[in-house]
C-alpha cells in the first residue's frame, strides 16, 4: 500500500489562511509584545521505573521551580518524567540574542536527568479544536515484547503521524503501550446488561489523538478510511472513539478486528540472522523537544523508520506549553549486558558533541543496530528532518535492560482531577495521591526487595505504577489532570474480594486521596477527584495540549 489518498477525492488541506489561523497569529503577536522574552524551561528524567519516583520528584522541587505542567509514563521497566514552567532567565549566548539549550544534570547506568529551555510556538493552540482519537493494536495477546513488534510499532507511529500531516490535523497525543478496549461495540455498561471486568492495563498498541481545526464528517471519514485500509492490510486492530452524543473518552467502536496470523507474518526481520522472534532485551530512551509545529513528529519518525532493522518499543508524545515532547524507547538489537554498557559509553561522546538533530541521530543509530545491519541515512530523509525539526534538542539515554511485563497481570485504575490552582501547583495532588496509594498498602507481600544497586525489576512489578499521567494548570485558576495507574491483579484480589474488586479499590483510593488532601489543608469540593476502573466512568478528563 502506497499510503496515498484515494484517487478522485478532494485534498484534505484547508485553505492556507483561515479565520482560526489569523486569530491564533494575532493572539501570538499580542503575547510576544506582552512578554517579549517568553521562554519555557523544562526538565526531563529518564531511568528505571522506581515506585514513588514521580511524587518524590515534585516533592523535592522548591516552590519557585515547581512544574506548571507535567507528563509521565512507564513501559518495559523504564520511566519518563517531563516537567515545564515559564522561565525568565536567559542562557549564555550572543549579546541580545536567544538560543535553545539542553544540559545533562546527571547520568548513570540507571538514570539520567536533563534541563533545558526553548521558545514555544505560540500559534500552536488547539484547546477548542475537536478531537479524532483512536487505538491501533499490534498484538492482542499478552506476549513478550519482540523485535518485530518494535518494527510494527515504529511503522505504525510513522503512518499515524503521516495521516495527521496529510489531513492538516496536528498530533496531540501518542501513547504506547496502551489499554485495549473491550471486544464489544460499546463500552462497559452497554444495554445488553452484561458486565465485564477491565482489560489488561496495557497491550502492544498505540493510542493517538488528532486536533481537527476544521472538523467535518468528510474529513473524519477520510482519515478513518486511510487508517482502516492500513490496518486491514497488516492485520492490525483499529478502534475509534465514539463521538455520539452522551459518549465520552473511553467509549470505543471497533473498525477493523485484529488478525493475529496476518499481523505476525507482516513484519519479518529480513536482516536478522538469528530469527524473526527475537525478544527485545534492551532499549534506549530518547526524548525530542522543540517548538510545537505540524510535521515535526512525522519528520523524526520517518527518519528513524528508514532503517529496516530499527524498532520502537514504546512512545509518549504530547505538547506542553506549546513545546512538543516526543519520547521513544528505541530497540537495541542484540542487547547483551556488555553491549548495553558499550552503548552507554558511546553516548558520552554523542552528548558532548552537542550537534544538530540529524548529526545526533546519524551518530546514534549505528550503535542500536548489529554490525551486519546497515545504518546509512538517505539524503532526502535528512533534508526533511532538518526542514521540519532541525531546531529540536535531544535528551538521550541511558540504555536500559527491557523488563518483560507480560507475565504479571495488571489492571488499570483511571484517575482525573480538577483542583484550584495555587502556589503548590502540581505538588499537592501528586504527593497526596502517592500517600493515598501507600496508605492502602498495595504491595505484594511475597515480593522480595531487590538489592539497592539494581533497585527495580521484579519488585517494581509487584507495586502500583503510573503508566501514564498528564497534568497542567489552566490559566491561574484550575489544575487539571488525568492518569492511569496499573496495579497487579493478584494484589487487588488479595485485598478486595468478589467480582467488583477493582471498583472497590477505586472507591477506597478516592476516599484515601480525599483524606490526604484534607490533611494537607485543602478544602475539597464534590467532583474534584474521580477514580474508576473504567476510563469512560471518570467525572472529567484532561484538556487538549
Amino acid at each position: 500500500m502506497s499510503g496515498a489518498w484515494p484517487t478522485g477525492q478532494p485534498p484534505l488541506r484547508p485553505p492556507a489562511a483561515t479565520a482560526r489561523a489569523l486569530a491564533d497569529l494575532a493572539r501570538a503577536g499580542y503575547q510576544v509584545l506582552d512578554e517579549p522574552s517568553m521562554q519555557v524551561e523544562y526538565e526531563i528524567r529518564h531511568g528505571v521505573d522506581r515506585p514513588r519516583s514521580l511524587a518524590a520528584t515534585v516533592e523535592q522541587l522548591p516552590d519557585e521551580a515547581m512544574f506548571a505542567a507535567a507528563l509521565a509514563s512507564t513501559a518495559h521497566g523504564s520511566g519518563l518524567i517531563v516537567g515545564t514552567r515559564v522561565g525568565d532567565s536567559r542562557p549564555p549566548g550572543p549579546a541580545g540574542g536567544y538560543r535553545s539549550w539542553l544540559r545533562v544534570l546527571e547520568c548513570t547506568d540507571y538514570r539520567a536527568s536533563f534541563r533545558g529551555s526553548d521558545r514555544p510556538n505560540l500559534t500552536f493552540r488547539h484547546e477548542s479544536a475537536e478531537e479524532f482519537e483512536g487505538i491501533i493494536c499490534v498484538e492482542d495477546e499478552p506476549r513478550k515484547m519482540l523485535l518485530r513488534h518494535g518494527l510494527a510499532l515504529l511503522d505504525t507511529l510513522r503512518y499515524i503521524a503521516e495521516t495527521g500531516l496529510h489531513a492538516d490535523a496536528p498530533l496531540l497525543n501518542l501513547q504506547c503501550p496502551a489499554q485495549l478496549p473491550p471486544n464489544t461495540f460499546t463500552d462497559i455498561g452497554s444495554h445488553s446488561g452484561r458486565s465485564a471486568g477491565p482489560a489488561r492495563s496495557s497491550s502492544i498498541a498505540v493510542r493517538f489523538t488528532f486536533a481537527l481545526d476544521r472538523p467535518s464528517a468528510d474529513l473524519r471519514l477520510q482519515i478513518a478510511d486511510r487508517l482502516a485500509r492500513y490496518c486491514a492490510e497488516r492485520g492490525l486492530g483499529l478502534w475509534l472513539r465514539d463521538t455520539r452524543s452522551g459518549y465520552r473518552s473511553g467509549n470505543w467502536f471497533l473498525v477493523t478486528p485484529h488478525d493475529t496470523t496476518v499481523a505476525r507474518r507482516c513484519y519479518p526481520r529480513a536482516a536478522d540472522h538469528h530469527g524473526a522472534s527475537n525478544a527485545a532485551q534492551g532499549c534506549l530512551p530518547i526524548t525530542f523537544v522543540g517548538p510545537a509545529r505540524p510535521g515535526a513528529t512525522h519528520a523524526i519518525l520517518s527518519f528513524l523508520a528508514q532503517f529496516p532493522q530499527l524498532g520502537a518499543l514504546g512512545c509518549t508524545m504530547k505538547p506542553l506549553n506549546e513545546l512538543t515532547f516526543l519520547h521513544l524507547q528505541l530497540a537495541v538489537n542484540g542487547a547483551t549486558r556488555p553491549r548495553i554498557t558499550a552503548v552507554n559509553q558511546a553516548l558520552t561522546q554523542i552528548r558532548s558533541e552537542d550537534g544538530d538533530l540529524d548529526a545526533t541521530l546519524r551518530a546514534l543509530v549505528p550503535h542500536l543496530l548489529r554490525e551486519e545491519e546497515s545504518g546509512q541515512a538517505r539524503r532526502e530523509q535528512v533534508e526533511h528532518l532538518i526542514g521540519r525539526a532541525g531546531d529540536y534538542r535531544t535528551a538521550v539515554g541511558p540504555a536500559l535492560t527491557v523488563v518483560a511485563d507480560h507475565v504479571t497481570r495488571r489492571v488499570p485504575i483511571w484517575l482525573s482531577w480538577r483542583l484550584p490552582y495555587d502556589e503548590s501547583r502540581l505538588r499537592l495532588p501528586l504527593v497526596c495521591l502517592q500517600r493515598a496509594v501507600d496508605r492502602l498498602d498495595l504491595v505484594d507481600a511475597d515480593a522480595a526487595v531487590p538489592p539497592r544497586a539494581a533497585g527495580r525489576t521484579e519488585h517494581a512489578q509487584q507495586m502500583p505504577s503510573v503508566e501514564y499521567l498528564s497534568c497542567r494548570g489552566i490559566g491561574k485558576s484550575l489544575l487539571w489532570g488525568k492518569a492511569k495507574l496499573s496495579v497487579p491483579k493478584n494484589v487487588v484480589e488479595r485485598r478486595f474480594a468478589g467480582p467488583n474488586a477493582t471498583a472497590q479499590l477505586s472507591a477506597e483510593l478516592q476516599r484515601a486521596w480525599t483524606a490526604e488532601l484534607g490533611q494537607a489543608g485543602h478544602v475539597g469540593r464534590p467532583g474534584e477527584l474521580s477514580v474508576s476502573p473504567h476510563e469512560s466512568w471518570l467525572a472529567h478528563g484532561a484538556p487538549l495540549g
